[in-house]
């Protein structure tokens, strides 16, 4: 074969080897996307995956969405069953059990872009004391009290200033006084146990409720103390009836009172803000403080993120998914669809789009502000586990129902802490 022959022989195969190349770069993908939410964050979220595939033809994100009803329990049996999807969003407590449980992929080992973030933030949202990124945080946000500032000023509320837990009763005496439809406080069991459990033994002991080796940091007697101001909370009609608010879950902006302007505050985070905020727009809100101790060893109350979002450990497709995971936090296309959906935004980046597209919501970013005050540190961890959470919110509504004592529920609180101790430790 001529000289001419053989370079032509061999710039086809090189040709074809291009583009054999080129086709498997090109490689349909298709990768499963599951979060929780309300309407608004499903309309926008959907609105990002079109983006995405728009900008990246080869690759189809197919959504999975839902209420948080029964999300950590479908997770649970998708890991036992290895079916999880690709992508999916995370609640905070869970994110320490999903890492320890090994069910996360390893983002940092990705080509993901980390430079629009805060590396302090990443670090104590997402990494779990690896050091490495496991899950990243959706937004900045913390525990918050939502204030109905209009029927607040008709009542002579103030909640601005600091004050500590018994005034709320001073508080609820004057609403129901004022008018027996109105409450001082709309609370759901779910968040009513961050906000009266664990913020409250947060700042009795400076810890969370148990440390990671397992050591549980409160003692029955403490247990009874705060179940017993949850008693007196539903007894002297501070919070709307326990058995009022169940249909609501923790949906509480669906409640056709806080739609009538019959709450003073909701207790809740400052990612449910936008949401009771539209539910209601023809009164005025601000963020109020939150309740302190006089002897607290800790403010109690923090800032850090109200979800995460991860890459399940056996995808097929990491790299893929961690370009979607890119596009989603890293572009100022998808900052401006997604707007606060998911809380203030987690990068400096998406906060700036979000005020140029006048869709940063003020009462978040003021909610967030709030809570960037106190010096508490997170639950995360195992205080926030399922099985804990689970204990946790059982006692919580059993008492607020009037079901159990505070003095029976805290033995048993304990008794099921210990024996989950046992079962793990």
């Amino acid at each position: 074969m001529s000289f001419k022959r053989t370079m032509a022989a061999v710039l086809s195969v090189a040709m074809l080897a291009g583009m054999t190349i080129a086709a498997s770069a090109q490689e349909q993908v298709t990768l499963r996307f599951s979060w929780w939410g309300g309407d608004e964050r499903h309309e926008k979220t959907l609105a990002v995956i079109d983006a995405f595939e728009a900008a990246n033809p080869n690759i189809k994100i197919e959504p999975e969405y839902s209420s948080f009803d029964g999300y950590k329990e479908k997770k649970t049996t998708e890991f036992a069953s290895q079916t999880a999807p690709d992508i999916f969003q995370i609640e905070t407590g869970s994110g320490p059990e999903y890492y320890k449980n090994g069910v996360l992929y390893n983002i940092s080992e990705t080509d993901f872009d980390f430079s629009n973030f805060d590396p302090y933030f990443l670090e104590m949202n997402g990494q779990f004391g690896s050091g490495s990124q496991y899950a990243l945080p959706t937004g900045m946000a913390g525990s918050a009290l939502i204030v109905n500032k209009t029927l607040a000023d008709e009542i002579g509320i103030d909640l601005t200033q600091p004050y500590d837990w018994e005034y709320f009763f001073e508080l609820g005496k004057k609403v129901r006084e004022y008018d027996p439809e109105c409450y001082l406080l709309s609370a759901n069991t779910q968040y009513g146990t961050a906000f009266f459990i664990r913020a409250w033994m947060r700042q009795v002991n400076g810890l969370p409720i148990m440390s990671d080796d397992y050591t549980l940091n409160v003692t029955e007697e403490q247990f009874a103390e705060c179940f017993d101001y949850i008693r007196r909370l539903y007894e002297e009609e501070v919070c709307a009836p326990a058995s009022y608010k169940a249909p609501y879950g923790d949906q509480d902006q669906e409640d056709p009172n806080w739609i009538a302007g019959k709450y003073v505050a909701d207790v809740g985070y400052t990612s449910s803000t936008n949401v009771l905020k539209a539910a209601n727009p023809d009164v005025d809100y601000i963020a109020g403080q939150m309740p302190l101790r006089e002897d607290r060893k800790s403010d109690g109350w923090f800032n850090d993120c109200p979800q995460f979002i991860g890459i399940y450990v056996n995808t097929e497709h990491p790299a893929e998914a961690a370009k979607f995971l890119d596009f989603f936090y890293n572009t100022e296309e998808a900052a401006a669809i997604l707007g606060t959906c998911r809380s203030v935004p987690p990068t400096a980046m998406a906060q700036e789009v979000c005020e140029r597209e006048g869709v940063m919501d003020a009462l978040s970013r003021e909610a967030v502000d709030v809570s960037l005050q106190y010096n508490g540190e997170s639950d995360g961890g195992l205080t926030t586990c399922a099985e804990v959470t689970s204990i946790l919110e059982d006692a919580y509504e059993n008492v607020s129902y009037g079901a159990m004592s505070p003095e029976d529920a805290a033995a048993e609180v304990v008794s099921l802490l210990n024996d989950f101790i046992d079962m793990n430790k």
